[in-house]
């Protein structure tokens, strides 16, 4: 078994990342021939996202509807893999902390699909981030978001940090919330771990299995309400996949 691991391990991260660096350059190419083409931008990125689940064995099962239209789509945060699990039906951007701007290969490629990169420990960085989401919004594009703020473990979930919820609010912005919980809770990236010794560990599995259920697409015009209610709704539904999974 450890020999199978090893060498499942031994293709899949290297794939992974001559992967990323393929798709990464097939994106650079499109933004630089065709700027502003938001629709081919993600087409690839669903692309991505198909290949990566072939390639690193993840094994997603779905609960619920996508929206059709765009909308903000929060979930809770156990890995690095959970950017990879909501295939929208229309363009996204993402909102991730700054930090991970700099991932050789992941940042560059996250960079190029527009994501907006946020450190949480400057208040001008937060409020140009706050600004640059509405932009994005009232441009109609979706936006995904880990309000957590941070990879847990779980099965609970960390307070949602309130910002984004004010902004739906405020704007009148559909939020459809995503419960996210894998059968292995190690997957989960917290602490200092670094990526690939992580990576490498897991993802010798002979796959990776991961409940995604879509919740009902919401709209509120008080953000705290807002935030009470897709919190809610999640931890409830994330306990829901966890005692499945524990049976």
């Amino acid at each position: 078994m450890f020999i199978a691991r090893f060498l499942r391990s031994s293709y899949r991260i290297p794939g992974f990342l001559l992967y990323s660096v393929y798709k990464s350059s097939q994106l650079a190419r499109t933004v630089r021939r065709h700027p502003g083409d938001a629709e081919a931008a993600h087409a690839l990125l669903l692309e991505y996202i198909e290949g990566v689940h072939r390639l690193m064995g993840i094994e997603v099962r779905f609960e619920g509807e996508l929206p059709d239209e765009p909308s903000v789509f929060m979930g809770n945060h156990r890995s690095y893999v959970d950017a990879v699990l909501v295939p929208a039906k229309f363009p996204v951007t993402f909102v991730a902390r700054s930090e991970s701007q700099h991932w050789p290969i992941i940042g560059w490629g996250a960079s190029l699909l527009g994501t907006i990169w946020v450190n949480r420990k400057d208040p001008d960085s937060r409020k140009a981030t706050r600004e640059k989401v509405r932009e994005r919004l009232e441009a109609g594009s979706g936006i995904i978001i880990f309000p957590e703020g941070t990879t847990h473990t779980g099965p609970d979930l960390l307070p949602y940090r309130p910002s984004m919820f004010y902004i739906c609010a405020d704007g009148g912005f559909p939020i459809t919330p995503v419960a996210i919980e894998y059968k292995d809770p190690r997957i989960a990236w917290v602490g200092d771990d670094w990526f690939i010794p992580h990576a490498w560990k897991h993802f010798g599995q002979r796959r990776i299995e991961v409940r995604v259920v879509i919740g009902q697409t919401q709209r509120h015009t008080d953000g705290g309400e807002a935030l009470e209610s897709v919190r809610s709704w999640t931890e409830k539904t994330v306990a829901r996949l966890r005692e499945a999974y524990d049976r």
